[in-house]
Formats: C-alpha cells, structure tokens, sequence
C-alpha cells in the first residue's frame, strides 16, 4: 500500500465501498495523520453542500420517463428471489464517483476554495444528468466483437479487460443486475458472446480480488450468474 490513501480511497472508504482490509488500513491510518484528515474533511464538507444545494428544475418530460425507470427497477427487484444464505447487503448512498489521485503539499482542495461554490454547482447538476443519463437508458455498457469461452474465461477476461478501460456504468440496467447476481464492488461491464450465446461480464473486486461473472437473463428481468472466474489480486 502507498503511503497515504488516495483521494479514491478516503471517498470509497466514507461510502463503505473499500474491501475490509484496506477499509482497515485507511482507518488506522487517519488518526495519526493529519494530511489525510484535511482531505477527508474536505471530502464530507463537499458532500455537505452538496447536499444543501437546491436541485435544480426538472423538466416533466425527464421526470416522467424517470419514475417509469425507477418502477421498472423496483418491479424487477421484486422479481429476483435472493438465497436465503446469501448476504445482502444494503445499497451505497450515491458518491461522486473518483476523485483524482492526491497530489503533494498543499491539499489539492486548499487550491479549489475561490472557486468551490461554481464547483459545487456543477457537479450537483453534472451528477443529476449522469443518473438521469443512466435511468434514461443512455449509459448503458458497450456491445463487444468479441467471442470468449467460460472454459478459458479467466484468460480472456483478461485480455478483452487489457485492450479497453473498463467503466462500471454506474446507474444503467446493467449495473443493476450486476448487483443483483454478483457481490463485491462493482469496476466494469461490458456486454460480449460467451459460448456463443450473449452476455453481461461483470468484473467486480472484493477482498483485494479481482473477479468476472457471466451473467445472462439481463433483459428478460430474470438475470443468473452462469460462469465465474478469479482474474487475481
């Protein structure tokens, strides 16, 4: 591990989105470290005012084609039955996703405070367009020519995850029922034909590992996990 943990780490670690052992490390680390504690005090006054900021108008149009989204998630959600001896847990608030990776002295936000007010706005609306993007079927993962095999999908999951960035699509169907079936977080989708058939890859980290899942049924409401494999630590 670095030094300190990076901005990603302190804003995953306030969200509860880091794995246990580097959720441990970062808690140790903060109270003995008061760098880190500026930024994440940095971090939860943005959150603040964010939070207080007022939302800004949405048209009915959007808001209308919003709640079907929201209905249809809650209708599919009521349709997946979770194993009784499966965990589940409970959904993380809406972060603002990741923050660059801190740089050296003074605090990066220390340079942000002129300008914090337009930034704070900005990302308020930024933000709202983004989910809005997502429920409006807009963020949805990309569709890849390519063909893997389960009885070498370590390896290519490897490869397909080598020639592209990779990007949770936060928000969109897909990441749903990535949710749904798999656990861990959640660090890239993308759709491609495994055993010739279509697929949603779903590449998750918990524990410090690095896994895929090939999940079928997306579409149909009805989604299982068929396939899985460890990519490494």
């Amino acid at each position: 591990m670095a030094d300190h943990p990076s901005i990603d780490d302190l804003a995953d670690a306030a969200e509860g989105l880091l794995d246990p052992g580097r959720s441990r490390w970062v808690a140790e680390h903060l109270p003995g470290c008061a760098t880190c504690q500026e930024s994440a005090a940095a971090l939860a006054a943005v959150s603040r005012t964010l939070a207080a900021a007022p939302a800004p108008t949405m048209p009915s149009a959007v808001a209308a084609r919003l709640a079907d989204a929201v209905a249809a998630e809650s209708a599919h959600r009521s349709a997946i039955s979770v194993p009784a001896a499966r965990t589940v847990r409970p959904r993380p608030r809406h972060s603002l996703g990741h923050f660059a990776d801190r740089t050296p002295h003074p605090p990066w936000w220390r340079r942000l405070v002129p300008v914090l007010g337009v930034a704070v706005t900005a990302a308020a609306v930024g933000l709202g367009g983004y989910v809005l993007s997502a429920a409006a079927g807009l963020n949805e993962p990309p569709v890849v020519g390519v063909a893997l095999s389960t009885g070498d999908l370590a390896g290519g999951a490897r490869a397909l995850q080598a020639s592209r960035d990779l990007d949770p699509h936060r928000f969109s169907d897909a990441w749903f029922c990535g949710r749904a079936t798999t656990d861990g977080r959640i660090t890239g989708l993308v759709r491609a034909r495994v055993d010739g058939a279509p697929a949603l890859l779903v590449y998750t980290r918990e524990d410090g590992t690095s896994s895929v899942t090939v999940v079928t049924g997306c579409t149909t409401r009805l989604p299982s996990p068929t396939a899985s494999a460890v990519l490494g630590r």
